[in-house]
């Protein structure tokens, strides 16, 4: 099977990518067959969707300036327009730095993992997979029911608005719209026939294509931070063990680079230990079977040289390696982070001035609902949806601040003053990588978290109260 041959997040993701494939991204990689003609054939149905979304988003833009006149009208198309340009910006975003994607998608490529921590890890690993495709599950099933609601309301209610009469400029006159989901201009008559059923299909198929090509890039992004998160939470559960395990290292120790160092040596060549090396501790689990990692005591099941420690030196290598495995693996994170934020981080910040422009208008647009009609459905309907985008990536950016925070808190709470000195040195490293937590930003200009989210609801708040002032 295709997919097992698949590594790291790639096949933690493969729901996502392949939906995000089905939808029409260019997602041109990681496929089984990636010959030249059905590559062409991808690419061609992706092109095919491009040219479906632009030109559908051109003629509501159209739309928007041939009803330029009645501010009503200019308001919510408006609002129309900017809640579509997610859709095209992060759509034709994900085509132009692809690259960048794969590189995101494959710098978590390498599943190794230290034995005494394998079990953990595995189990960390499991509820991040098991999150991660929850989300997308939830995500896809909320976008394609608010699809179908959309399209439902559209036959609730009149299908009329007024227009200034054009033979006397003072008095308005109703005009009939056709039942559609967005309006639009198109070069025919989409009124009745064979050219409402035909805008009817194409806003149909671009309407479901849209709402999911704004949030499947999102949903992305929120995987890549509960996995994250998940790494973090195992590093911060194998601090205390590890400090358990390194009291036993009671014997004198070189400093942290050189041990680094010489376990390196150690590995690239097994004969300077005598023994096989790290690679081969690694792999022969019998002799550290009786490893008891919950108490933090070392069982010695040979009978061989053991050192003043009452460890032998593969067990005080594995103890030692450790502790490597640890610092490798936190900076393999605050590099995951730094990857995340270099490809996400420009859409966030077009996501971002968006949404402000479009919530700013829908405050005033709120400050018009009379009763429960079609019109304040449709008012609350975006003004929810617009909400729920930000809410959805402020949250998982919040959680990756509160998660990086604890790791130094879980580092100076663990007993370090039992632990050996080469302990202690690596608890001061620690704490000085983690003094900063790690968080996405949008383009350097805001922090992705539940702070921004409360600023955005303030603003929208304050506008609502100003434009019901003014109104009343």
């Amino acid at each position: 099977m295709y997919k097992a041959r698949l590594h790291g997040l790639v096949a933690d993701l493969w729901p996502l990518i392949r939906i995000m494939q089905m939808t029409g991204f260019f997602l041109l990689d990681y496929h089984e067959d990636m010959s030249f003609g059905w590559t062409s054939i991808r690419a061609g149905y992706s092109g095919t969707v491009s040219g479906l979304m632009v030109i559908q988003f051109l003629l509501l833009f159209l739309n928007l300036m041939h009803q330029a006149e009645d501010v009503n009208d200019l308001t919510a198309n408006t609002i129309t327009v900017l809640f579509f340009v997610h859709s095209i910006t992060k759509f034709f975003y994900f085509a132009i730095r692809r690259n960048k994607f794969y590189r995101t998608l494959a710098t978590w490529n390498n599943a190794n993992s230290h034995p005494l921590f394998a079990e953990n890890h595995a189990r960390h690993h499991a509820t991040a997979v098991g999150s991660m495709r929850r989300l997308v599950m939830y995500v896809v099933a909320v976008t394609v029911l608010s699809g179908f609601a959309w399209t439902g309301i559209t036959f609730v209610g009149d299908s009329v608005h007024e227009i200034a009469d054009p033979e006397n400029a003072n008095e308005t006159i109703i005009e009939e719209l056709p039942r559609l989901m967005v309006r639009s201009w198109y070069p025919w008559n989409a009124m009745s026939g064979g050219g409402y059923f035909v805008s009817f299909i194409i806003q149909l198929i671009w309407l479901f294509l849209a709402l999911l090509h704004a949030m499947l890039m999102d949903t992305m992004f929120c995987c890549w931070l509960i996995y994250t998160c998940e790494q973090l939470i195992h590093l911060k559960e194998i601090m205390k063990p590890l400090m358990e395990l390194s009291a036993s290292l009671d014997t004198v120790v070189p400093h942290s680079a050189e041990l680094f160092r010489a376990v390196s040596a150690n590995t690239n060549n097994p004969a300077a230990t005598g023994d096989d090396g790290i690679r081969a501790i690694y792999s022969n689990q019998h002799d550290f079977s009786n490893f008891r990692l919950n108490t933090g005591t070392l069982a010695n099941v040979n009978t061989g040289n053991v050192g003043p420690n009452g460890l032998t030196k593969k067990q005080e290598l594995l103890v030692r390696s450790a502790i490597k495995y640890w610092v490798e693996r936190h900076k393999h994170v605050v590099r995951f982070v730094s990857n995340i934020g270099d490809t996400y981080g420009a859409a966030l910040l077009l996501h971002m001035l968006t949404s402000t422009v479009t919530l700013t208008l829908l405050a005033y647009q709120a400050t018009k609902i009379e009763g429960v009609d079609v019109y304040a459905c449709t008012v609350i309907g975006y003004l929810v949806y617009t909400l729920g985008q930000v809410f959805l990536f402020c949250f998982y950016g919040n959680r990756l601040i509160e998660e990086s925070s604890s790791v130094m808190e879980a580092a100076y709470s663990c007993q370090w003053y039992d632990g050996s000195e080469e302990a202690k040195t690596f608890i001061q490293i620690v704490c000085q990588q983690c003094q900063k937590a790690m968080s996405i930003s949008g383009a350097k200009f805001f922090t992705v978290s539940l702070d921004l989210f409360a600023s955005v609801n303030q603003i929208i708040g304050k506008l609502y109260h100003v434009c019901t002032m003014q109104s009343t």
